[in-house]
Order: structure tokens, then C-alpha cells, then sequence
């Protein structure tokens, strides 16, 4: 019997089956069934939808009847990648509990409220309205209400991106910092105003999890001069799913466009690169550069 809701190693394999080379509905059912998952056409379709909401291109060739998923993410792992990755590690973590940290040194996968993962995947598919407290790094908690829309990870922390419901406005949540999940009654998605409808989908163009540091929250095209070495780091990690390697310059640098919504955690990557990344547009991020950072750069100046 399928699971709930869409299993993560089910869209895993449907994934992988389907990537790259057109497949009918059949195909992906029986390549399910020999592995002794068995769906019908109608869940096929919801993960389909879904693998679509993670990130994933699906193309259908109306005159073969058949599909085939492209995977557009530049980043070497995108979220489903990790949800099963993690979950692998979590598993052998608690396995070997005792060697594990005897010989693995893990400051990265280790994280508060991972276990909302599954439930949080859930009340996003089923679009449940979820309650829970949240809490401030000073000690003090509010309770809040959303209307879960999509789950992000940024510096290796995980956050639930939903609908405020009292604020009337998207917000993003922390899993380390949220305690005692309830999920209601199921809400409809045709109430989201149509402000957090836009502002979910420009949440992709951002560079981590901070507000924009502009009046308009917008994309915009941001030219960077990397140096050769920081970008053979970036062809094997992009830092965005739009990053773009033009052109190599006389010096050996390169010119790389991304396009996002400039924001602190963006100014952040530019800033603590040391003098490996040039911003060469837009001139308005230049000058908030010049503003904000100019002490910063005395600091490692020459004497």
C-alpha cells in the first residue's frame, strides 16, 4: 500500500528512472513494481507535482505519451537529494552511535528539529494548517500559525517557509527553533493572498534565508569577478541554481552572473571572500558594499 504521502525513496527512484529520457506513465508504474512499490496513475501524477514543486522540469511528448523529468538545480544536491542523504546518515548514525563519533568529525549534519522533516513534508503535501511555538534566541517564545508551503536549507540549517496567518505575510521558520507541532484542519491554498503567493516565488532568486536589503524586492542581474581559483570551487558547488560562468578575463578571473535578490546573506558570500569576488554589477550593490563594509576591509588593509 502507498504510503500518506509521497514517499522519499519513491520519489527518489522515480526520479532517477525518469531523468533525462521520456518514460510513459506504465514505465515508471512497473519499474515501481518491480521494486515492490505499488502506486496507481492518479499518485503517479501527485508526485509528479511534487518532484515539480522541488525544483524539478517535467517534459511530456504528447505524441509518444511520454515523460521525462530534467533536473535544473546547478547545486550538486538538491533538497531531495538530501532529505534521502540525511536520512541515510541519521540511520547509520544511530546505528554506530558509539564509533560514529569515535571516528567521524560531523559539524554539519548534526541539527535541532530535524525530525520535523517528515511531518512538515507531510502537512505541505496534504496542506494542513500547522501550529507550533516559536522560539528567540534571547529565551522568549510566541505561538504561531501557518500555512505550510515549502521546506529550504541554508548553511546546513533546515526552515519551513509558510504563510503567517496573524501577520498576513510569508515567513520563514527555523527547525532548531520550533517546539511542539500540531497540524490542523487542512487549509485551501486559493486563500493565499496573492503578495506571499509572489513572495514564494521570488524566495528561489534569494541567496540563503535574509530579507532583501533593497525598498523593491526584486531579481536583479549581479556581475561578479571570481577569481580562478573560487570558481573552480563554484563549478563543482554552484552558490545558486542561476549562476552563470561567461567569459574568462586577461588576469585568469572569470565573470559570473547570477540572478537573486540581493540580500544579506549575498553580500555576505562577496564580502568574506577576501578580495576573490569583485562586484562589477549593479552599481547600487557597490555602493551598499562601500556604505556598510568599509571597516571591514581596513581591517585586512595593508599597513
Amino acid at each position: 500500500m502507498a504510503s500518506s504521502f509521497p514517499s522519499l525513496k519513491r520519489l527518489q527512484l522515480i526520479k532517477e528512472f525518469g531523468l533525462n529520457v521520456y518514460r510513459s506513465k506504465q514505465d515508471f508504474i512497473d519499474f515501481l513494481q518491480d521494486r515492490d512499490i505499488y502506486i496507481s496513475s492518479r499518485t503517479l501524477n501527485r508526485d509528479f507535482i511534487q518532484l515539480k514543486e522541488m525544483g524539478f522540469d517535467l517534459t511530456y511528448d504528447a505524441d509518444r505519451k511520454k515523460h521525462q523529468i530534467t533536473d535544473n538545480f546547478t547545486e550538486q544536491q538538491n533538497l531531495l537529494d538530501r532529505l534521502v542523504e540525511l536520512e541515510s546518515v541519521k540511520g547509520f548514525e544511530e546505528d554506530y552511535s558509539q564509533l560514529y563519533h569515535q571516528y567521524v568529525i560531523d559539524g554539519e549534519s548534526t541539527s535541532e528539529g530535524l525530525e520535523f522533516i517528515r511531518p512538515l513534508f507531510e502537512a505541505i503535501d496534504k496542506k494542513l494548517k500547522t501550529s507550533f511555538e516559536y522560539h528567540k534566541f534571547d529565551g522568549t517564545f510566541s505561538n504561531r500559525v501557518i500555512y505550510p508551503l515549502q521546506l529550504k536549507i541554508s548553511q546546513y540549517r533546515w526552515y519551513v517557509l509558510g504563510h503567517d496567518v496573524s501577520r498576513n505575510a510569508l515567513r520563514i521558520f527555523g527547525f532548531d527553533r520550533m517546539k511542539n507541532l500540531k497540524f490542523n484542519e487542512a487549509f485551501d491554498p486559493t486563500d493565499l493572498p496573492n503578495h506571499t503567493l509572489k513572495q514564494l516565488k521570488l524566495q528561489r532568486h534569494y541567496y540563503g534565508i535574509a530579507a532583501h536589503i533593497f525598498k523593491e524586492e526584486k531579481i536583479q542581474r549581479v556581475v561578479l569577478k571570481v577569481s580562478k581559483f573560487l570558481t573552480e570551487y563554484w563549478r563543482s558547488k554552484p552558490v545558486h541554481f542561476s549562476q552563470e560562468i561567461t567569459e574568462q578575463t586577461k588576469d585568469g578571473s572569470y565573470i559570473i552572473e547570477l540572478y537573486v535578490v540581493p540580500n544579506i546573506d549575498l553580500l555576505k558570500l562577496i564580502v568574506s571572500s577576501l578580495g576573490e569576488i569583485e562586484v562589477l554589477e549593479p552599481t547600487t550593490i557597490q555602493d551598499y558594499i562601500r556604505s556598510n563594509y568599509s571597516d571591514f576591509f581596513k581591517t585586512f588593509s595593508a599597513d
